[in-house]
């Protein structure tokens, strides 16, 4: 895929001084941070050492202060609590953090999380009901139950407190539960919004805990972190202090199923990042749920065991092996219906539906068809008269509304604007196919269609020193609203022999000089079959400026994101020009 190449406003040498003259910081990071809102001393400071005790009020959140009096009553009064989760990463941390967290309390609390196959997503009456069958007499839900209006008035009914903590979009009206937690809720108060269904049941937890319990408490900021990257949430704010403290607790995690798993992905303890977390630690969580049953994947975060640990992590293992093999069988089929279908030309989103296709990989193979073709995607799994789907979105349309706009074709809906879920009767499928790219047509602009990479500043190779690859570090952890800098870099020097590399050669690797240092390594993933365009021997290159470790050895190196022959592409007209090139 080639990318249009955006490029943030840029400021004046003067309004970053202060932030070089005061904090130290290199000129280059000085300028992205100001770019990013972080204008003044403080805030750049703040924000690149952010402080745990900067954590807001939970009981900002309006149901807070309800949910908190009626578990303390259950817990004086030994009356058992379900916790009642979601099959996703973000489910089973916030079931295993609130789990862990009452039974530390003296609770009787059972767990419980839906069969994805089964059952399907939140809550559904069938569990309202066995939990009032079980005798219990509060219903906590974590990571979903927002939209759960028929089951809240049946639990109400049956006579079981339900509390929902969520962080999903509501719908209207709000179901009739005991409480409801989410920082959603029209009219909240509470000033970080975006939290992660894991990062509303630890705000939960801090509200139940005496004062003296908060040291215990950043214990679970591993199962935090874990859950808060994986959910894809905007790490800015408190996401990015419980974050960035999270994965220093997961590198000394007491937690003997997180242990075990990350030995069995081999990350090095001294130091976690986010990336990490996502591509190696979060699969496999998320394997269980897709695969099979997400009890295994509670399990291990639950289990005391080393022993237990070992063999639970080992068997999540196998499972994301299956999930790897099953995603790949679904993206082949994907992709022959999209041809079959003439391809993507004058298509505003995609809408693709088979039978049988594995319901638990459905969206990971709808997120690689967004990468690939950079349109909105629903994949459809028909079985019986039945078809089950998972969405995903691009910058700028906002799904769950859309979703909303073809309400009438569907079952039920949820999700938010960049990912969702559905269900729908088969033969309702070719109307709201219509009606879903009738949406993304009126909604979509062709520039929006086409994809673009957003530069925040032109540089020359000679800034990229050492100097600067500590600062962006500090930047760390990375991702939405926060995402890794990228940088343009005109008439790169390409060094020694640039060569196709991988298994299958799709990647490309070559090295770049640098006036006054040794050159800097390149790779480009997926890259490999644009080598041509570095015969000429001079390229211009956007990139992320990252460490590599290899054997023990840490250098930097360019994380190539597009290229184009020298010269062959001009600066955006909307760009100021001069200091900015010179960063």
């Amino acid at each position: 895929m080639r990318f249009r190449w955006t490029f943030r406003e840029q400021v004046p040498d003067t309004a970053v001084a202060p932030l070089i003259e005061k904090l130290g910081l290199d000129p280059v990071l000085a300028r992205v941070l100001y770019q990013r809102g972080y204008t003044t001393p403080a805030e750049a400071d703040a924000f690149l050492a952010p402080d745990l005790s900067s954590g807001h009020d939970p009981f900002l959140m309006s149901g807070m202060q309800t949910a908190v009096d009626r578990l303390h009553r259950a817990l004086s009064q030994e009356e058992p609590i379900r916790i009642h989760g979601d099959y996703d990463v973000d489910g089973v941390t916030a079931t295993a953090l609130l789990a862990r967290v009452l039974r530390r309390m003296g609770g009787k609390v059972e767990v419980y999380i839906p069969h994805r196959t089964e059952e399907g997503y939140g809550l559904s009456l069938g569990a309202v009901r066995q939990a009032a069958a079980d005798g219990i007499q509060v219903l906590v839900t974590v990571d979903c139950g927002i939209n759960a209006d028929a089951e809240a008035a049946l639990a109400r009914e049956l006579g079981v407190d339900l509390i929902i903590t969520d962080h999903h979009t509501p719908a209207d009206p709000l179901p009739k539960a005991l409480a409801i937690i989410n920082p959603h809720l029209p009219g909240e108060a509470y000033p970080c919004t975006d939290l992660s269904g894991v990062g509303v049941a630890y705000k939960l937890a801090l509200a139940m805990a005496p004062p003296d319990a908060e040291p215990a408490l950043m214990e679970m900021l591993d199962l935090v972190a874990l859950g808060t990257t994986a959910d894809v949430v905007p790490l800015v704010g408190e996401n990015r202090v419980f974050v960035k403290w999270g994965l220093i607790q997961m590198a000394r995690t007491r937690w003997p199923g997180l242990s075990a798993l990350i030995d069995r992905v081999g990350l090095r303890r001294e130091e976690i990042t986010a990336s990490q977390a996502v591509f190696h630690l979060a699969p496999r969580i998320n394997a269980a749920g897709r695969m099979t049953d997400a009890g295994e994947a509670l399990g291990l975060l639950l289990t005391d065991d080393p022993f237990e640990a070992a063999e639970l992590a080992s068997r999540l293992e196998k499972q994301n092996q299956e999930r790897r093999r099953a995603d790949e069988e679904t993206l082949h089929r994907a992709l022959d219906l999209i041809r079959d279908q003439g391809g993507v030309a004058d298509r505003h989103a995609l809408v693709l539906c088979a039978e049988n296709w594995h319901p638990g990989v459905i969206g990971i193979v709808a997120s690689r068809l967004v990468e690939r073709y950079h349109l909105p995607t629903v994949l459809v799994s028909i079985e019986g008269e039945t078809g089950k789907g998972s969405a995903r979105s691009i910058s700028g349309f906002d799904l769950y509304d859309a979703l909303a706009g073809c309400a009438e074709h569907l079952e039920a809906f949820g999700g938010h604007r960049h990912a969702a879920g559905l269900t729908l009767q088969r033969d309702h499928v070719q109307e709201f196919t219509a009606a879903f790219e009738a949406i993304a047509r009126d909604r979509i602009s062709l520039e929006e269609l086409e994809p673009t990479i957003e530069v925040d500043l032109e540089l020359t190779s000679d800034k990229l020193t050492d100097g600067l690859l500590e600062g962006l570090k500090r930047m760390e952890p990375f991702g939405a609203r926060n995402r890794r800098p990228v940088f343009l870099v005109r008439g790169a020097r390409v060094e020694g022999r640039p060569r196709r590399v991988g298994s299958d050669q799709s990647h490309l690797r070559f090295a770049v000089g640098r006036d006054g240092a040794r050159p800097v390594d390149v790779i480009g993933f997926g890259l490999g079959e644009r080598i041509v365009e570095l015969d000429g021997g001079r390229v211009d290159l956007v990139f992320a400026f990252e460490e590599n470790e290899f054997r023990g050895v840490r250098r930097p190196q360019i994380r190539l994101k597009d290229l184009h022959a020298a010269a062959s592409v001009t600066a955006d007209p909307g760009r100021a020009p001069g200091a900015a090139a010179d960063a």
